[in-house]
């Protein structure tokens, strides 16, 4: 069973295992899909057991567990903003081509809580025909 567990691991122990990589929740993201089925399989316990032999690197299972929450909850935040986004094209001799946001979101104000939901707002495009009363 460790062998299974260690194939689903593997490009995460590469990657720990790489000085070039920026940090360890780097490494995690990178591999969401490899630990979610590893998880699948194994306890976290077992899971980092691996890791510590493999690395060398010293994790504890609560750790581990953070580390994946952390990045279920940027996959989790990018599917559910990528499902908001509706793009609407129009076929007259391919003129015009416009994205737009879900109209909850277009006039809606957020409070900001990290650098990448500002960059999402920042890099989102405005309709200047949509936008009302100078709203």
């Amino acid at each position: 069973m460790n062998d299974s567990i260690k194939n689903q691991i593997k490009k995460l122990i590469s990657l720990l295992n790489d000085p070039h990589i920026k940090s360890k929740q780097a490494a995690f993201n990178a591999c969401f899909e490899q630990l979610t089925r590893a998880k699948e399989l194994a306890s976290w316990e077992t899971i980092v057991a691996i890791i510590n032999t493999e690395t060398g690197i010293v994790f504890d299972a609560k750790t581990a567990s953070n580390m994946y929450g952390r990045t279920k909850r940027k996959y989790s935040t990018e599917k559910a903003s990528i499902k908001s986004k509706v793009v609407n094209f129009t076929d007259k001799n391919n003129e015009s081509a416009s994205t737009k946001i879900n109209s909850n979101e277009t006039y809606q104000k957020r409070q900001v809580s990290n650098p990448d939901e500002l960059r999402k707002i920042r890099s989102r495009i405005i309709d200047l025909d949509e936008l009302k009363n100078g709203d």
